[in-house]
């Protein structure tokens, strides 16, 4: 909760000095730039302070499926399957590697489990998935897996 509030601060502080740059700016050009800086800047603390999800509704978006497929075309490697998941679900690059890493995590402990992905769904599968990698995607991410 600590970390949330600080990331909301921030985002404040963020939008404010923005803000402040806008009206100080003379073309359009510059306060766009400014805005995306400070959004930048926000998604990057939000990534190393575990809250890279935050606030993105994409990410649980046919959660699953999603990362069966994007584990499947990338052979569960990173960076590729958090750029794949990052596109695929609309994301930042940071929630995006989140979910790679969970990608990751799921390919090294419980590919058996998850029935080399034909059962990504099972309770089999889901308590795998829960006993060895939810925490770390949690920490990560700043959500829990749906």
């Amino acid at each position: 909760m600590a970390r949330l509030c600080c990331v909301m601060l921030l985002v404040c502080f963020a939008a404010a000095a923005a803000s402040q740059e806008v009206g100080n700016a003379t073309d359009a050009t510059q306060a766009k730039a400014s805005l995306r800086g400070a959004a930048d800047a926000v998604l990057a603390l939000a990534a190393t302070t575990g809250g890279a999800c935050v606030g993105q509704s994409g990410w649980k978006h046919d959660f699953s499926q999603g990362l069966l497929s994007c584990g499947m075309r990338t052979g569960g490697a990173m960076p590729a399957a958090g750029q794949c998941m990052k596109n695929l679900q609309g994301v930042s690059e940071s929630c995006g590697s989140c979910l790679g890493d969970l990608i990751v995590c799921g390919r090294d402990h419980c590919v058996k489990q998850c029935c080399y992905g034909s059962c990504p769904t099972s309770s089999m599968c889901l308590d795998c998935n829960q006993a060895h990698c939810n925490d770390a995607f949690s920490a990560c991410a700043g959500e829990v897996p749906p």
